[in-house]
């Protein structure tokens, strides 16, 4: 009997502790605030509808259908609005107020969308795309991800970068840094488009 309820025991704590890990995975970072028709939600396999107010998780896949639509508001007030047929991954967000902790990084695949910063430190930001990653301090950015065929540049793809407020660091695949300011608030790069980017 004894044994029993030593092993009863045993059990209840690894259920405890897979639970506690479950958990764990499932961190919330912001909620829908707007959703479009119907908008898609990827986590650790499983694939729900979004709804008005859910929440959304570290390292889900975001993305909406043609005519949709949806906008996120993050924790620390970071806003991002996807348009129509866009995807983007919810790779890490970082909410503490150590500055030197702080983390925002998404990385976006395909379609349009625009990007307020909060109020994480302007450095804890990092948006990946096909062609670049873009740093921003203090920002409202509107990205492009235009497919091949459409670019109208030999049947390559393209990422168009515009700053309507603030400042944003671009590095593209290739090495180079660009600076988007008021005196030069837009980019286009279509060179070195691939997975490197998204690597980083």
């Amino acid at each position: 009997m004894a044994r029993a309820a030593i092993w009863v025991a045993v059990v209840s704590v690894f259920v405890i502790l897979g639970a506690d890990k479950a958990g764990a995975e499932q961190v919330t970072v912001g909620n829908a605030t707007v959703v479009v028709k119907t908008v898609t939600g990827l986590f650790e396999g499983d694939l729900r509808q979004l709804k008005l107010q859910d929440d959304v998780y570290h390292n889900e896949t975001i993305e909406t259908e043609a005519e949709s639509a949806t906008q996120i508001t993050f924790v620390d007030e970071t806003t991002l609005t996807l348009g129509p047929s866009s995807k983007v991954v919810l790779d890490k967000f970082v909410y503490d107020p150590d500055p030197s902790k702080a983390s925002f990084v998404m990385t976006a695949t395909q379609g349009v969308f625009r990007f307020a910063s909060g109020k994480l430190p302007k450095k804890a930001y990092k948006i990946n795309t096909p062609a670049a990653t873009i740093g921003i301090r203090g920002t409202v950015i509107e990205v492009a991800i235009v497919p091949a065929g459409l670019s109208g540049e030999d049947g390559e793809s393209a990422v168009e970068i515009v700053v309507t407020q603030g400042e944003a660091k671009v590095l593209t695949c290739e090495g180079q840094e660009i600076e988007l300011t008021a005196h030069q608030p837009a980019a286009r790069i279509s060179q070195g488009i691939g997975e490197a980017c998204l690597e980083r």
